[in-house]
């Protein structure tokens, strides 16, 4: 088993470059299935998520590969709706992208239940009422979703119960190549929901948004293409809560500075000092001081990046508090922290932090953001602390210890 190790107390400086989006390139790779054609698609971030991905597309019929570091070629002509393994679905709750792209092309899916982390429950009902919508019926018995349409589905409007993104891009795969105009409404805005919609739009889709509501014009057919996925703006973010962590000063490159915005918004708050440029944000910390956010749908403080800064507020002076708006039970990793000495607990859905002075510890990441915080806060620590579980992270950031040490951190994978 592979774990990170890494001796904290290091000032962090240099140059970091910001992988693709991971939670674009998912939902991308399986609305290729939509398209009987070749995409090539640009800015892939080669993560243990994007390689399962693709070798479920293969095992399904595709051609889904690496063409170049961070190119994929994936041609879905000979796609069969049967052969989905098991295996692999369950390991990650991407896969739930499946239903959304099977339903529209095959009318029918039937799919093991998706996995993904493990931090407080995720159900799927939001996708099923609205598949229902469209005119499917959905299934769930003895861990195997049954999704199916006696007749073609049928453009409709849809209003999600709450605003979900894995909803809102399921919608949009099951939609877009239906007869007429479906509206659905109460959408998510994360920026990876519009590299899905760009996406689909490059491949001669008529998906427009409109605020929290997005229009679908229905196509007959979607055409292959060469795409470029967004930036990672929680991997940029990441770094960001390292340099709070450690001081220092790095340069993050590559990035949609908007899309970092209130993430940014809040370490400005903090005492950072931050330079926004085209595609380059700079950032400088001495000491940081505390602060309480909530979580909340973009463009609002990510649930993705609450774990990250838990770690920074146990080195910010009076420390602070994080409300979780989102996922309410996304508090495994404070358990983890408390082995390194942090001051921290849990009311309700809402975590409490104070300044702390963390010492090294034998780590468990319990989650993919779970595992990049404990690593930061391992970064800030005293001595050197083993980090297991490393398959957790390596789900979501490339090259993250090689960028990390990259920037002066002291920390290794073995």
């Amino acid at each position: 088993m592979e774990k990170i190790i890494v001796e904290g107390g290091y000032p962090l400086y240099g140059g970091v470059a910001v992988s693709g989006m991971k939670n674009s390139a998912l939902p991308i790779i399986y609305a290729t299935i939509l398209i009987k054609d070749e995409c090539v698609i640009h800015n892939v971030p080669r993560v243990s998520d994007v390689y399962d991905s693709l070798e479920i597309l293969r095992l399904m019929g595709a051609v889904a590969e690496f063409c170049d570091t961070n190119t994929v070629r994936i041609n879905c002509t000979n796609i069969d709706e049967c052969g989905i393994p098991e295996r692999l679905v369950s390991k990650m709750r991407a896969s739930s992208y499946l239903m959304g792209a099977m339903l529209s092309r095959f009318g029918r899916i039937s799919l093991p239940l998706p996995g993904g982390c493990n931090f407080g429950a995720r159900p799927l009902d939001l996708h099923f009422k609205g598949f229902e919508v469209l005119g499917a019926k959905c299934v769930e018995e003895d861990g195997i979703i049954n999704i199916f349409a006696k007749e073609r589905l049928k453009s409709h409007k849809i209003t999600l119960d709450k605003i979900s993104v894995g909803a809102t891009i399921n919608m949009v795969l099951a939609s877009t190549t239906l007869d007429g105009t479906t509206v659905i409404a109460n959408c998510a805005s994360e920026p990876h929901v519009d590299d899905v919609i760009s996406f689909l739009n490059a491949c001669g889709a008529s998906i427009v948004r409109d605020g929290g509501v997005i229009t679908c014009n229905g196509v007959k057919r979607l055409h292959g293409v060469e795409y470029t996925i967004f930036p990672d703006m929680i991997e940029a973010l990441t770094y960001a809560c390292a340099v709070g962590i450690c001081t220092g000063e790095i340069e993050i490159y590559g990035v949609v500075p908007s899309h970092l915005s209130c993430g940014l918004s809040v370490l400005k708050t903090m005492g950072c000092e931050i330079k926004e440029y085209e595609k380059v944000v700079a950032i400088k910390a001495k000491k940081v001081f505390g602060t309480s956010v909530t979580t909340a749908p973009f463009p609002c403080f990510p649930t993705d990046l609450h774990p990250q800064l838990a770690a920074l507020l146990c080195f910010a002076k009076d420390g602070g508090t994080i409300t979780e708006g989102v996922f309410p039970t996304r508090f495994a990793y404070v358990k983890e922290l408390t082995k390194m000495g942090a001051d921290i607990y849990v009311c309700g859905n809402s975590v409490h932090v104070g300044e702390s002075q963390l010492n090294a510890a034998c780590l468990d990441a319990t989650d993919l953001r779970a595992g990049a915080a404990l690593t930061l806060a391992s970064l800030g620590a005293r001595g050197v602390s083993t980090i297991n579980n490393v398959n957790y992270i390596v789900r979501g950031y490339e090259d993250f210890v090689f960028k990390l040490a990259n920037i002066g951190g002291k920390i290794k994978l073995i």
